[in-house]
């Protein structure tokens, strides 16, 4: 005969149900809400639609005058030139003068500046200004801004998508339900240009266009927020 005791242990282990999955987290009685902080980046990639080259005319003379005229005619050459060429855009800036004391002369620069969506008249441009006595400063590949903003909108677009979906699987393994989101931050910030593979093309001529390879762009945007949870 077994003693109570133990006949009452073993009716015990015999009726216990069998193992079960972990439960949902229990959250604590008389919760309201809670707050969830998340973050989520997304990114898109464009082909760039623009073309950006800044070159630079420089002189030097015995006076500040003359290194100065020098560099005004080769920036009114260029300007002429760029503006006959359609769909070609043109500014110019960035003009210093300056002594050069190792020789005791002047010298004086100014850059210019192209910026067009037709990649092959552009570079050809470029090419015959180099031949002109101008310096290449910078050639890079862009977006334009009305491409860039669009592009920005979208990756916004994806990572608050993506933070919606990650709040709504944290709230499901809390045994919550999520509610709305507080305090929105999106961060997509505008892309500097892109430089681009650059080479001289084999030429007898001088003014021999620059050749240039151009990789896609990637726009970000990164979406903060504070989830909230309830019951």
């Amino acid at each position: 005969m077994l003693h109570p005791i133990r006949a009452l242990t073993m009716a015990t282990l015999l009726l216990a149900p069998p193992a079960l999955a972990p439960p949902a987290l229990a959250q604590p009685a008389g919760l309201t809400e809670t707050l969830l902080h998340l973050g989520e980046t997304a990114e898109v990639t464009r082909a760039p639609d623009e073309v950006v080259a800044t070159l630079r005319a420089e002189a030097r003379a015995g006076t500040a005058a003359a290194a100065q005229q020098a560099v005004n005619r080769a920036i009114a050459a260029a300007v002429t030139r760029a503006q006959a060429t359609p769909g070609i855009q043109v500014s110019t800036g960035g003009y210093w003068t300056g002594r050069v004391e190792e020789q005791r002369n002047w010298q004086a620069s100014q850059a210019v500046t192209l910026r067009g969506g037709d990649g092959p008249a552009l570079l050809e441009l470029a090419g015959t200004l180099q031949g002109q006595g101008l310096a290449m400063v910078s050639l890079d590949w862009t977006l334009r801004r009305e491409t860039e903003r669009a592009a920005r909108e979208e990756a916004a677009r994806l990572a608050l998508e993506a933070l919606q979906r990650r709040a709504a699987a944290v709230a499901q393994q809390l045994n919550l339900q999520l509610v709305g989101l507080r305090e929105v931050r999106i961060d997509a910030p505008e892309r500097g240009p892109r430089p681009m593979a650059m080479a001289a093309r084999s030429s007898v001529s001088s003014s021999a266009a620059p050749v240039a390879v151009a990789e896609d762009a990637v726009v970000r945007a990164t979406v903060e927020a504070v989830a909230v949870l309830r019951p």
